[in-house]
């Protein structure tokens, strides 16, 4: 049997097989994250073929091109900001502390004890995103007579097509660009860029790095909400208000229960609205 101090000489005269290994497991949790990801922009394709024909008609010289290929074109942006996100997240988020289970297991190490297994913490993650949904929902009904008729909430409004895009797309995708990707370079620069002298980020440098990481989630439905309605005070506030406030439940849980715990409180976020809104209309 190998002694500890055996072990160790091994590894420094066979230091070179090192970083082959790291360049291994980077390229497995890179595409393993890709795939996650990509699978959310798939689920966007029932949502954008509507959108996209409607553009179209609105339009008074429509190019002559199939929206099947207008579809796919739109998809670049994502994919590639998917990449740029995944990559970025892979050099940072390991650095300052946090963490994807995935990557752990990848990486073949063991959970970060102080942020729990993966089983233990998805019960907090589903409740996280059942209270964030619960939450949302109540503010929403406040702002019901102030919205125009295309953000009334009705039961057309929380249909299965949106319900597995916001699971899907929103659960996987969004997480990864907006926890994985930014936030983690967020912190990782406030990090290096104040707090240099210290060994690990402050909890301020995590904060801050959550409201920022919410606010751009916010605002990046902004698109989507501009081409629905005008973009009224009330408008303005709802969108920044409830999406900010479930961003900032999924950077908590980012930081402290890891990536995967976030994706399954987005998912289940869309889940429990749905739930909401079909149970509301039928009472």
């Amino acid at each position: 049997m190998k002694s500890y101090f055996d072990e160790q000489n091994l590894s420094k005269t066979h230091g070179q097989e090192t970083q082959p290994v790291k360049n291994r497991h980077f390229l497995k949790t890179f595409f393993a994250l890709f795939g996650l990801g990509t699978v959310g922009i798939i689920f966007l394709v029932p949502a954008l073929i509507p959108l996209i024909e409607s553009q179209l008609q609105t339009l008074p010289d429509a190019p002559d091109i199939p929206v099947v290929v207008l579809v796919l074109l739109s998809l670049i942006n994502p994919l590639i900001l998917l990449v740029a996100a995944v990559v970025v997240g892979l050099v940072t988020a390991p650095k300052t502390g946090l963490i994807s289970h995935l990557y752990f297991q990848i990486n073949r190490k063991a959970d970060d004890p102080k942020k729990g297994s993966f089983k233990q913490a998805v019960p907090i993650g589903i409740m996280a995103g059942a209270g964030a949904a619960a939450l949302v929902f109540v503010l929403d009904l406040v702002f019901q007579p102030y919205l125009p008729g295309a953000l009334q909430m009705s039961r057309e409004s929380r249909n299965l097509l949106n319900t597995l895009s916001g699971i899907f797309y929103g659960g996987i995708t969004e997480e990864l660009l907006l926890r994985w990707g930014l936030m983690s370079l967020l912190v990782w620069g406030m990090w290096k860029g104040f707090q240099r002298s210290r060994s690990a980020p402050s909890a301020a440098v995590f904060w801050i790095a959550i409201a920022i990481s919410s606010l751009l989630f916010a605002l990046g439905h902004f698109g989507a909400t501009a081409l629905a309605v005008p973009m009224t005070t009330a408008v303005w506030t709802r969108m920044m208000l409830l999406n900010g406030l479930v961003g900032i439940v999924f950077g908590w849980l980012y930081w402290r229960k890891g990536l995967e715990i976030a994706m399954i409180s987005h998912a289940f976020f869309h889940i429990a609205m749905t739930l909401f809104i079909v149970v509301w209309f039928l009472i």
